[in-house]
């Protein structure tokens, strides 16, 4: 019955989303477009621009060879990647759960990760993060495995995965690896022999499966081109993503964000004293003596803790200028750091204690942790990355609202009705909040995503600005140019080739500030003229989240004056036509320049 419960959750979130999953223009090109280069022939990072290491694009290379080069050939991969993220979750939770409370944890993660309409996983922002995510998260649940049977095979596993994800993107290897370093520094702290040897048996998997890709680049195309010029290892990087990153990261603002933070912790605080609260009520209600008699002091605690959070709540958020929602999830590092303590300090005291219990809160703490390294300060909610940082997060969620805080109420107040009457409120409160979400993004998709757009290589659904747009401009492309022709999108949105049947040749497929100097720019332009590119596609996409906005006025002028000297404005597409449109106005649009010799 629980994998059912799962199962219907996961197929109703799926025909409710139905082609509603990518989201076009931004990232989506990159996705789409970039496999199909590499099976023609082109070499990643030499030939095409590409900031993360190679697995992802050569597989999804790999299933348009063997499926075709369509859009659903990467939806039905980011299913089956969506579903193995769903299993592996479920079995992670089973660690600390039983069966039925470990599928209310994976369908909050299918819900609130997998499909949420800003940044589903079904066509994520980049496969690299959903490939990398399904490793790490196969990487702690065999490190789950190895703290209750400790077993070699399980660290050889391990291992594998890391090396695996090494190759796929970086933080989550990196998430992986600090994780089952903690585990075997929590399981064997007594004995650094036996650590050593372990930590070995993960360490060498992992350096046979990376350390041979990226020697093979780094033969192929250089150190100049793969560490400085596509920042491999984030290194040599341009003001923009530099810019990018702290925000991501919250140290554009870190007062905001720590202001952030703590109002965040003190709504988690309001929910547990509401829940200890109620709980206390009703298991004493229509009492004379005995229970009520006894607790009349910490119901008065209770109240006072949640009107002082509260207030904390209001005055935070006033004094971060609306910069946060409301979400108690800013506050998960202070959360995770508590239990990742709290869990070390009781294996301490219980040390000699023998058999000890398998260390699964520690260890999924750590892994919670150290994947949310990159947005510790200013932890999302949801948008394009949430789905990928928070899943084990919310398992531990479901873990402390509806067993750890009954479990701790009952051994306070020495009454087993409270408890109980707490675990009813925790799941009661998680339940309806998972029911109201997945209406609310049911809604949200079929309302919002209305428009449907058929093109040669794919059919998707999308917000009607955005794809009247696309529709107009995939039937200019289609009526005006052959099949294969090369077309140029600028600055992003190369999915209008892939999806048209036409291809791309310039070596950025994103065209982001700082990442061409004038003599890049000027290679692009050779790339233009050689191809040669008779349609070329100028896309309202400002990256005001780079420190720019448009393209050829605020970044790369040089290419920008030498579009205006060659091609002519000949359509507008969207909803409206206004020639005057600029990128960054309000209005979504699509303009399409010909060159001068072009029909």
């Amino acid at each position: 019955m629980p994998h059912a419960a799962i199962s219907l959750a996961f197929i109703f979130m799926l025909i409710v989303s139905w082609r509603r999953w990518t989201s076009p223009i931004i990232d989506s090109g990159r996705e789409l477009d970039l496999p199909l280069r590499l099976l023609r022939g082109e070499l990643l990072y030499r030939d095409v621009h590409y900031l993360y290491p190679p697995l992802s694009p050569y597989l999804n290379a790999l299933l348009y060879r063997l499926f075709g080069a369509h859009l659903d050939v990467l939806l039905a991969s980011g299913v089956v990647c969506a579903v193995v993220v769903i299993a592996l979750c479920y079995l992670i939770a089973r660690r600390l759960m039983r069966p039925w409370e470990a599928a209310v944890a994976a369908i909050m993660v299918i819900v609130w990760c997998v499909f949420k309409p800003a940044g589903n996983l079904i066509s994520p922002y980049a496969f690299a993060a959903l490939h990398g995510m399904m490793l790490a998260l196969g990487g702690l649940l065999f490190t789950l495995r190895y703290g209750e049977r400790q077993r070699r095979r399980e660290l050889l596993a391990v291992g594998s995965l890391i090396g695996l994800a090494a190759i796929t993107k970086q933080e989550f290897a990196v998430a992986a690896a600090v994780t089952v370093t903690a585990a075997l520094s929590f399981i064997h702290r007594t004995n650094f022999k036996l650590l050593v040897s372990r930590l070995a048996l993960v360490a060498i998997p992992a350096a046979a499966i990376a350390l041979p890709v990226y020697g093979f680049f780094l033969r192929r195309v250089g150190w100049q081109i793969l560490v400085a010029d596509c920042h491999l290892f984030y290194t040599h990087l341009p003001a923009s993503l530099v810019y990018y990153n702290a925000q991501r990261t919250g140290l554009d603002h870190p007062f905001s964000s720590l202001a952030q933070m703590l109002g965040a912790a003190a709504v988690g605080v309001a929910i547990a004293v509401a829940i200890a609260w109620l709980s206390i009520l009703s298991a004493t209600w229509g009492e004379r003596s005995g229970l009520k008699a006894r607790l009349p002091k910490m119901t008065r605690w209770c109240g006072l803790i949640f009107v002082i959070s509260m207030a904390c709540v209001f005055s935070l958020k006033a004094l971060t200028h609306n910069r946060w929602d409301g979400s108690p999830l800013r506050a998960l590092p202070l959360l995770l750091l508590g239990l990742i303590v709290a869990e070390w300090r009781r294996a301490t005291i219980r040390k000699g204690v023998s058999p000890a219990p398998p260390p699964h809160l520690f260890i999924t703490s750590v892994y919670s942790l150290a994947i949310l390294a990159r947005v510790a300060l200013r932890v999302p909610s949801g948008g394009a990355f949430g789905g990928f940082f928070l899943p084990t997060s919310l398992i531990l969620i479901y873990y402390l609202v509806t067993l750890a805080w009954p479990h701790a109420l009952g051994s306070r107040t020495q009454h087993p009705r409270i408890a109980h009457r707490a675990r009813l409120m925790g799941q009661t409160f998680l339940g309806v909040l998972l029911f109201v979400t997945a209406v609310v993004f049911a809604v949200r998709y079929r309302a919002n995503y209305n428009f449907e757009v058929t093109a040669p290589r794919g059919r998707l659904y999308t917000t009607r600005p955005v794809g009247q747009a696309m529709h107009e401009a995939i039937d200019f492309i289609t009526a005006r140019t052959a099949p294969d022709e090369a077309i140029a999108v600028l600055p992003e949105g190369s999915d209008l080739a892939f999806l048209s049947g036409r291809r791309m040749p310039l070596r950025l497929q994103i065209f982001l500030p700082g990442f061409l100097d004038e003599p890049g720019e000027r290679d692009e332009i050779r790339r233009l003229q050689q191809a040669p590119v008779r349609y070329l596609l100028i896309v309202n996409r400002p990256v005001r989240e780079f420190g720019a906005e448009a393209l050829g006025r605020d970044y790369f002028p040089t290419l920008g004056r030498w579009i205006e000297e060659h091609y002519r404005l000949a359509l507008v597409c969207g909803i409206a036509h206004d020639h005057q449109l600029q990128i960054g106005d309000p209005a979504f649009f699509i303009k399409i320049y010909a060159a001068h010799d072009a029909p």
